[in-house]
Formats: structure tokens, C-alpha cells, sequence
């Protein structure tokens, strides 16, 4: 055998497929300029896949490129061409950078790889409508490999972040209902302070679903540092120890924390929240009222001030027409007191409504002015 020979061959078979795989990126590059799409993912992932150029920058670049014409296509035979186009653009930028040690490519690439942070973002929601949650997790992953090359804050300027994408995560693992990384996301979201109530609201309805009410609680207590007001933690705190039989309990504590912090509006509406709960409502209109005298604006007692004095109206509403006809003084002066009482709603429903405008407040509103004979009031909440 010509050892010679055989090892010129060898150089001869390799140096050819070297020269091969070049073509392939230059094919793919040609390709793409000339809108030939299908051929240009062709080359560029067969390239993509070659120890020869698999490394190689500027190769990413155009894979990058290609998987983007291809996502923001009009032709519907283009965007067939890749049901993940949107992740493989995404993911050639991020490997372009981690392969340009010299930067030759970032000045072209920096503007891309923000579209195509983008449109991953646009595709994880999608999956999520879907219930496609793990496509939707791995667009999640992606846009966080992409964060490091967010060179000119673009990302950050489209409300893309690490701490939003732990929120997303947390979202997608909820929804996925895979209840140990739903805690370890929503965890990890707490130890930063991330500032949305829902965080802390969830984990209370999982860990009931759980039967874990101390859990719960201790969920509700970390919420209630940030959002010490919020309407959804007191109901959820109220509702634990109405659930456990522990209302005096409850109602002790409140009582105590009260003597200590007489001016703190929201043990007030808290106490008087509890209240409510337990049918004492002249007790719990006395603590709204002084939450209220407190802090006027406070929306929490307001609102829940409305909720009574609209009950109380309707029951006499409904005393009056259970009456016969012949008690017709009786329910004049049944309808007298109906109409005091939706009038007192009104009062605090819109203090509630100007605090903290909603939907159904708005509704409720309109509904009042109408029974009421006030139709213009009425219509300003059309």
C-alpha cells in the first residue's frame, strides 16, 4: 500500500467536503437574496448540522435572516415552509453571538435578534392559547439565552426582562398545572419582590387545593407586606379561618392589632370585612366607616360599603313587593327606605368607582341612578 497515497487522498476527500459546506453557506446566503427560501433553509441547515461550519458565525447570521423571511411572510406557502421558524431565527442569532469571539457580525445582528425576541414573545402566547405550554416554555428559555446580547436595549424598552420572563415561566407552569415549578417560580419571584398580587393569590388557591392552609396563610403574609389593601388577600385571609372555625380567633387578633395601630385604616376595613362575613353588619358598617374617616379614598371599605346598603335596599325592596295590595302605606314606606339605602350605595359605589374604576361598579351604578328615576346620572355610566 502507497501510505503516500492514501493520506494525499484523504486530504484531497476532505479539503472537498470543507469546499462543499462553504458552498452550502454561500448557496444559502444566494438563496435567500433571491428569495428562494426553500433552498436557502435547505443549505443553511444542512450547514447548520456540519462540523466544517457549524461554528461559524457569519452561517447563523444567514439562518438567522432566512427563518425570518420565512415567519414574516404574506405567501402562505413560505410560512408553511416552518411551523417554528419564529424559534429557529431566534436561536441562529444566539448562536451567531456566541460564535462571533470578534464581534464582526454584531453592528447587523443586534436589530435582528431584538424582531425575533419578538415575534418568540408573540409565539409563546400563542402556544399558551393553545395549551401548548412546553413550545410555549421554550420560547421563554430562548428569549432568555437571547437577554445577554440585548446591546441596545430594545428588549428591555419592549418590556422583555429577566424578572417578566420568571413571571411568564411561573404563568406557564400554573397553567401547565405542574405544581412543583409553579412554586419554585413563584418563590423565586418573591425572594426579588416582583410587585403583582397574583403571584401571591395563586400560591393561596394552590396550596388550599392542597389542603395546606398554613402554607396558605404564610402566602398570604408575604403578599400582605407589598399589598397590605388588597381586596383578594383579606377575602382569601377572612375566608382560611371562616373555613377553620377561627372567626373570634381572627377577630381577637384584629382587635388587639387595632388598639396598637388605632389609625391604621386597613385593620379597620379588614375588621369590618370579617363582619361582613359573619352577618354583624352594624359592627362591620361602624369599621368601614372608620377606615373611610381615615382615608377617604381607600376603595376596599367604599366598595364594601356600597355591597351593604345595596343588600339591605334590595331587602326592603323585597318586603314591598311580597306585600298585598291592601298594605299599599306600608309598602310606600318599605319603598321609602328601599331608596335611602340604594341612595347611601350610590354614595360610596361611586367614591369606589372614582378610586378604582371597573366594569361592574360602572354597571352597578348605572343600575342604581336608573331604579332611582335619575336617568341622567344614569347615563353617565353608559
Amino acid at each position: 500500500m502507497n501510505i503516500k497515497k492514501t493520506i494525499t487522498t484523504i486530504l484531497v476527500a476532505t479539503a472537498s467536503l470543507v469546499v462543499a459546506q462553504s458552498n452550502q453557506m454561500q448557496n444559502a446566503s444566494n438563496y435567500l437574496r433571491n428569495k428562494e427560501f426553500d433552498k436557502a433553509k435547505a443549505s443553511a441547515d444542512a450547514a447548520s448540522i456540519h462540523e466544517t461550519t457549524m461554528n461559524n458565525p457569519k452561517l447563523w447570521m444567514y439562518r438567522g435572516k432566512i427563518y425570518q423571511e420565512i415567519y414574516f411572510s404574506k405567501e402562505p406557502t413560505v410560512k408553511a415552509l416552518d411551523a417554528e421558524a419564529e424559534e429557529k431565527a431566534l436561536e441562529s442569532y444566539i448562536t451567531c453571538f456566541k460564535n462571533d469571539k470578534d464581534n464582526a457580525y454584531k453592528d447587523e445582528v443586534k436589530g435582528l435578534i431584538v424582531q425575533a425576541t419578538a415575534a418568540c414573545s408573540n409565539k409563546a402566547n400563542m402556544y399558551s392559547q393553545a395549551k401548548e405550554y412546553d413550545k410555549a416554555l421554550r420560547c421563554y428559555d430562548l428569549i432568555e439565552a437571547a437577554l445577554p446580547y440585548d446591546y441596545d436595549q430594545g428588549m428591555k424598552r419592549a418590556n422583555i426582562t429577566k424578572e417578566k420572563l420568571l413571571y411568564y415561566k411561573f404563568d406557564m407552569y400554573k397553567y401547565a398545572a405542574n405544581k412543583e415549578k409553579t412554586k419554585e417560580f413563584a418563590d423565586k419571584l418573591i425572594a426579588i419582590k416582583y410587585k403583582d398580587v397574583k403571584i401571591y393569590t395563586d400560591m393561596v388557591k394552590l396550596s388550599l387545593l392542597d389542603r395546606d392552609t398554613t402554607k396558605a396563610l404564610d402566602y398570604i403574609g408575604k403578599g400582605k407586606l407589598m399589598f397590605e389593601d388588597n381586596k383578594d388577600l383579606i377575602n382569601q385571609e377572612i375566608n382560611i379561618y371562616l373555613a377553620r372555625k377561627k372567626t373570634n380567633e381572627l377577630k381577637e387578633k384584629l382587635t388587639a392589632a387595632i388598639e396598637v395601630s388605632p389609625d391604621n385604616e386597613v385593620l379597620h376595613a379588614v375588621l369590618g370585612n370579617l363582619y361582613q362575613n359573619t352577618n354583624e353588619s352594624e359592627k362591620a358598617e361602624a369599621e368601614y366607616l372608620k377606615a373611610i374617616e381615615i382615608k377617604p379614598d381607600y376603595d376596599f371599605p367604599n366598595y364594601n360599603l356600597g355591597v351593604m346598603y345595596f343588600n339591605t335596599g334590595k331587602e326592603w325592596n323585597d318586603k314591598s313587593g311580597a306585600l298585598p295590595p291592601k298594605e299599599a302605606a306600608k309598602a310606600k314606606e318599605y319603598d321609602v327606605k328601599r331608596d335611602e339605602y340604594f341612595r347611601k350605595a350610590v354614595t360610596y359605589f361611586e367614591k369606589s368607582y372614582e378610586v378604582a374604576p371597573d366594569k361592574a361598579t360602572k354597571q352597578q351604578l348605572r343600575m342604581l341612578f336608573l331604579r332611582l328615576g335619575e336617568t341622567e346620572k344614569a347615563d353617565k355610566y353608559k
